[in-house]
């Protein structure tokens, strides 16, 4: 049987799939969490050429029926038995209950069976997640409800959240017309950008990245250390994971000859301080969770800085950790290369350098 999911995260990732400011709500409600976390629990998914014979079709009642004891049973003759349970009434349900030593306390009242079935299904059936058994009366009670295969597919607990994240959207590809997926991508956008780290550049312009500590620490970097540091910042490139390059002041870029090329090495963040006489370049950093400014790294950033004309002895490094307490800066901080420096963003008014007392070659 395929791993079973909980009601909160079947719940969580139908507001991805269908995210409120685009869909009606009741396909991506907490009752409908437990519709497709129950349909998986019951095995009730159709394959696109299979049988119908070969599927196990299930009711609204199926959903109804479930009470937390049933999720928490995950093994497969658990799975198993409230299914046959619940194929043929409420009473066996009781029954399977008492024979597990529990009272029988359904999630769900019979009166939301309704909202169920004639919203919640007859949306998902609309854009192709659920599969009602051809040749069924509608007026008749018969199991005749299964999830679509690929919609299933969407809630396996192994799915990793950027994995999910690109079925979801090949999923919306396939299965729905060009106005849903335009208003579903209007609204993840706009839900991202509730969410999204807003840096303010020493030019006064903003950029706009994703919401994570990562850009928090760039945040930091950009807003609170380099005031300090620099005599006159200058923002040149805030890169995020990925490929996705945030250009700072591109007249600046075309002064200094810099080309930045996201299929080459690239920091963090790259900044000028055109206030020092030379202009000196600062190479950073962030670590949310791997990646300082280490030996190798620093000679490979200064193998690109070189292709950028930049002198060896006109880059300063940085690395940017969240705070001292956090995970990756015990893990890394040991690892920092000589001649470069360290900063915590929950201390923006200290800063750490490490360096040789007896420099050599290696450390300019």
């Amino acid at each position: 049987m395929r791993k079973p999911i909980s009601r909160s995260e079947a719940a969580r990732r139908l507001l991805i799939i269908f995210p409120r400011a685009a869909f009606d709500a009741v396909l991506s409600s907490p009752l409908a969490g437990t519709a497709v976390a129950a349909l998986v629990h019951v095995e009730a998914v159709c394959g696109k050429d299979a049988p119908a014979d070969a599927v196990h079709w299930a009711r609204p009642s199926t959903v109804m029926w479930t009470s937390d004891e049933v999720f928490i049973r995950m093994d497969d003759d658990s799975r198993r038995s409230y299914r046959d349970a619940a194929s043929r009434g409420s009473k066996q349900v009781d029954e399977l209950h008492q024979a597990w030593g529990v009272p029988y306390q359904p999630v769900y009242k019979e009166n939301s069976r309704e909202t169920l079935r004639d919203e919640t299904f007859r949306g998902w059936r609309e854009h192709g997640a659920l599969q009602m058994r051809p040749g069924i009366p509608t007026s008749s009670s018969a199991p005749r409800w299964a999830l679509s295969e690929e919609f299933a597919d969407l809630f396996d607990p192994d799915l990793e959240e950027e994995a999910f994240r690109k079925a979801a959207e090949q999923w919306r590809e396939t299965h729905m017309d060009p106005g849903a997926r335009l208003k579903a991508a209007f609204a993840l956008d706009a839900e991202t950008a509730k969410h999204a780290v807003i840096v303010d550049l020493p030019d006064g312009t903003k950029r706009t990245l994703e919401n994570s500590n990562s850009s928090l620490i760039i945040k930091g970097v950009v807003e609170s250390w380099a005031p300090a540091r620099m005599g006159k910042p200058v923002v040149l490139a805030i890169s995020e994971p990925g490929v996705k390059v945030h250009m700072g002041d591109e007249r600046m870029l075309q002064i200094l000859k810099i080309k930045i090329d996201v299929n080459n090495v690239l920091p963090d963040v790259l900044m000028a301080d055109i206030g020092a006489d030379p202009v000196q370049f600062w190479i950073v950093e962030a670590v949310a969770t791997d990646g300082p400014v280490s030996a190798e790294r620093k000679k490979a950033l200064l193998a690109w800085a070189a292709r950028q004309n930049i002198k060896a002895d006109r880059c300063s490094f940085l690395t940017a950790f969240l705070s001292r307490n956090a995970d990756a800066a015990r893990r890394r901080l040991k690892d920092l290369a000589s001649g470069t420096w360290a900063w915590y963003a929950d201390e923006p008014g200290h800063e750490l350098a490490w360096y040789s007392l007896t420099p050599s070659a290696d450390d300019l």
